[in-house]
């Protein structure tokens, strides 16, 4: 009797372990990407390339914003006081750090 016992519990703790995960569909919402410069700038078709294909693969909706203006300031404050979700890069040069504006 004990040894049934141990079978179908280990029987059980296989079945749990092979379970799929249910986890979150990924994109749950759009997700923007901030491009601080014109449109066909180095920049921007990198950002619509990736969101083509993100988009493809995810089956989510890939946005590109592009908020050019005083040096790319405009852009990245935008992208600064969006909300902390992981819906929203920021896509710049290299050399952005160094703004000082």
């Amino acid at each position: 009797m004990e040894k049934k016992l141990h079978v179908r519990f280990l029987l059980v703790a296989l079945l749990l372990a092979v379970l799929p995960a249910t986890a979150q569909d990924l994109p749950a919402k759009p997700v923007r990407f901030i491009v601080p410069f014109p449109r066909g700038g180095s920049v921007d078709p990198l950002a619509r390339l990736l969101a083509i294909k993100l988009g493809e693969s995810t089956k989510g909706q890939f946005i590109v914003e592009n908020r050019a203006g005083s040096g790319g300031s405009i852009g990245t404050a935008a992208a600064a006081k969006s909300p902390a979700d992981g819906y929203t890069f920021l896509f710049v040069f290299d050399s952005h750090a160094v703004n000082r504006r």
